[in-house]
């Protein structure tokens, strides 16, 4: 811009507007001068410039690009401690709960639901009769039944039943068929009929 150019543009009217010839370039005075883009010429002032970058709440802003480099940096630590909490939680899991004790789980279980008598039936008969009798009740669902023995009063060889009824108990019971028994007055030689409770729902036993 020439000496006569600058002294016509301090030229101003009332307004404070500037004063132009005619033939003056009024695109050129308006021209905003080009900006060179420091960040191309140096990056490294460009890095700094980022770094010291503070929004309109005052926080400092994070480069983006080295956020993502250190998320790389430490994913491999993330992933070894996340596959050791899992082994943890495992391992604690691991531990098998104590299945309730028998005698407190029968005092959940509903009175007599079902009786068989085995009066007059034979050894052999009796044996038969009670085995048939709690697989049957078993499989539709009972939970608590009574063999009634009796006590052998009218017996020459006095009382059979109950050792035979008592010896397919056992059995049943190491089949897990039966989960406990007990005589009725508390010992066999007093008691004319045996309680049994049957097991069901095995996966909650």
């Amino acid at each position: 811009m020439g000496k006569k150019e600058k002294k016509i543009l301090r030229k101003r009217n009332k307004n404070a507007l500037p004063i132009f010839d005619s033939d003056h370039d009024f695109l050129k005075a308006f021209e905003k001068p080009e900006k060179i883009n420091s960040d191309i010429i140096d990056p490294d002032k460009k890095k700094i410039r980022k770094e010291n970058q503070i929004d309109k709440h005052g926080i400092k802003v994070l480069d983006i690009q080295a956020g993502d480099k250190d998320f790389t940096e430490n994913s491999v630590d993330f992933a070894e401690l996340l596959e050791e909490s899992f082994k943890k939680g495992k391992e604690k899991s691991v531990k098998k709960i104590s299945s309730m004790p028998v005698k407190k789980r029968i005092k959940r279980y509903p009175p007599v639901e079902a009786e068989l008598d085995l009066h007059g039936y034979t050894a052999i008969g009796a044996q038969v009769k009670a085995r048939s009798f709690i697989h049957s009740r078993k499989h539709q669902g009972f939970f608590t039944i009574r063999i009634i023995v009796g006590k052998g009063l009218h017996s020459d060889l006095g009382p059979v039943l109950p050792d035979v009824v008592e010896q397919v108990l056992q059995e049943m019971k190491k089949q897990n068929l039966v989960i406990w028994y007990e005589w009725d007055k508390k010992k066999k030689s007093k008691s004319g009929a045996v309680i049994v409770y049957l097991k069901q729902f095995e996966q909650f036993e």
